[in-house]
């Protein structure tokens, strides 16, 4: 039997569709959405105790718990009574240094609201800050504002709690307006958090703002700037859309770079489970799930990616993918990569040009 350690939930709701944002969610307008809501998820989880039976997996004692969304802190004090509930009536228990986080957005939580969170084991916190700048906020459709902003961080830096903070890069008109980015991750740290979350805007053609985007130059450059600013900061740049203070990285997001077991519960929430290569994802509407077995080469192209993309590394000799050793000479000579005795690593320019570095590999593994 298989015990699974971690656990994702999804909340699906926000005060506010963001006009970039491709992740699943409504808006909450009123608490009966949140009794649906709790129904769905009563219904999901039987039919996960039932997927989890199936394949000799169980949920016991949990070493990372995961609420994201959607905006979790919107699920208020309810919120965190109803999953204290359900993890006491299904037998579920947090581990003593359980890692525990909830996502929270500005001008999306009270005080009491944290404080009932924490009560139940809430120890780390996502706020999805993305910008410093109140104009980009404006063009990002964030729905928050720069006050609401500094009062958050205000209140998690006076409070000694451990936070990260998400931010985002490549937004449109940033070239144009010379973004400083630096600047704002200058006033960031000054709250102290202990993680940051970088990632580059991905959006469609019909993005509102798709012909203001700045060019990959530019993009590319403010992806090296701030990791170097930061590497100077005491952040250890682990993944590639994150950095990391030392002992401070996501436990739980490196059991997905690690291809280890994460189970998941909620609209659109994907779980995997390593013993059987088995990945599951919840359909949007419903208690039912969209299956997947991982065949041999496709598990083999996932580890690759996955473990390159992150500072578990890969092996310079792989029993799967060869003798890697050439190439990873060269990423070295390029400033690429770096190297142990028996793995390698990405730098934070491998990071940059990821995909390329993979079709590298793919050519002389042929």
């Amino acid at each position: 039997m298989e015990e699974i350690k971690s656990l994702y939930i999804h909340f699906p709701f926000c005060r506010h569709l963001c006009n970039y944002c491709d992740f699943f969610k409504s808006i909450k307008e009123n608490d009966g959405q949140l009794d649906d809501f709790e129904r769905l998820f009563a219904d999901m989880s039987a039919k996960h105790s039932a997927i989890l039976d199936s394949h000799r997996a169980t949920l016991k004692e949990l070493e990372t718990l995961y609420i994201g969304g959607g905006t979790p802190s919107l699920w208020g004090s309810r919120g965190a009574y109803f999953l204290r509930d359900w993890l006491r009536d299904n037998n579920i228990s947090l581990k003593e240094d359980c890692e525990f986080t909830l996502e929270v957005n500005p001008g999306a939580w009270t005080e009491e609201t944290l404080s009932s969170w924490r009560s139940i084991g809430a120890n780390r916190y996502s706020l999805g800050v993305q910008s410093l700048n109140p104009n980009f906020l404006k063009i990002i459709d964030r729905v928050h504002n720069i006050d609401d902003v500094h009062e958050t961080l205000k209140y998690f830096n006076k409070g000694n709690y451990n936070f990260s903070v998400d931010f985002m890069i490549g937004l449109p008109f940033s070239q144009k307006y010379n973004r400083d980015i630096i600047a704002e991750l200058t006033e960031i740290l000054t709250y102290n958090p202990s993680h940051i979350s970088l990632y580059i805007l991905t959006v469609p053609k019909h993005y509102k703002h798709y012909d203001e985007l700045p060019d990959e130059e530019w993009i590319s450059d403010e992806y090296i700037k701030v990791a170097n600013f930061l590497a100077i900061n005491g952040f250890r740049h682990y993944e590639v859309s994150n950095f990391a203070k030392e002992n401070k990285a996501s436990i739980h997001n490196l059991n997905y770079w690690r291809m280890e077991s994460v189970a998941a519960i909620g609209p659109s929430a994907t779980g995997y489970l390593k013993n059987n290569r088995y990945r599951y994802k919840w359909k949007t509407k419903g208690a039912d799930v969209v299956e997947e077995n991982l065949s041999e080469d496709e598990f083999q192209i996932e580890r690759l990616y996955m473990n390159l993309r992150s500072s578990v590394g890969f092996p310079i000799k792989d029993s799967y993918w060869g003798d890697l050793s050439e190439l990873v000479q060269s990423l070295k000579s390029r400033g690429l990569a770096m190297a142990g005795r028996d793995h390698f690593y990405l730098t934070s320019r491998g990071f940059l040009i990821l995909d390329t570095i993979i079709d590298e590999i793919f050519k002389i593994s042929k």
